[in-house]
């Protein structure tokens, strides 16, 4: 399968993708996939000028996306999507994209967000989106780099979340 990844990080392309999770996974392709970023040609245009020279790099709709990691074309690359919300993680699958796994990246705090952990504040509709991948038999996990622990994040969510993860 072409996609190896598929991390939900609101900050998008940063450091920690260019650094370390390129040089773990040898990145050909970074997909950068939410609606309003695709469609806002000042953001294209930025993620694509800090993307690392050896990697494609694009900047789709959610449902572009999805035919693209499912066509011939994207088969023999090795792609790293980057969502940024739970909704786009849930949008992804319900569109067609078939992976085992979603990485719950940085979600930084926005209004009526509460906290998960030093670099995670979900809203409800996060909570409520991945508690949605959960039920569809989706692992989710919390890894900020590629040598942390990839073990199953949701009981942290609805521990900590009970009345939205319900």
């Amino acid at each position: 399968m072409p996609v190896f990844h598929v991390r939900m990080d609101n900050r998008l392309i940063h450091g920690q993708i260019l650094v370390s999770w390129n040089a773990a996974f040898k990145i050909d392709h970074i997909i950068v996939t939410n609606d309003k970023v695709a469609n806002d040609p000042l953001q294209v245009t930025l993620l694509k000028a800090v993307a690392p020279l050896t990697s494609k790099v694009s900047v789709l709709t959610i449902k572009d996306c999805v035919e693209y990691c499912n066509s011939p074309e994207a088969e023999k690359e090795n792609i790293f999507v980057l969502a940024k919300f739970p909704e786009d993680g849930l949008a992804l699958l319900e569109a067609g994209l078939k992976i085992p796994v979603l990485n719950l990246g940085n979600q930084a705090f926005v209004r009526n967000s509460q906290k998960i952990s030093n670099t995670v504040f979900l809203t409800e509709s996060g909570v409520k989106a991945l508690k949605k991948i959960h039920e569809m038999g989706i692992r989710i996990t919390c890894r900020m780099m590629p040598s942390d622990p990839d073990t199953e994040y949701w009981p942290t969510i609805e521990k900590t979340l009970p009345q939205w993860a319900k």
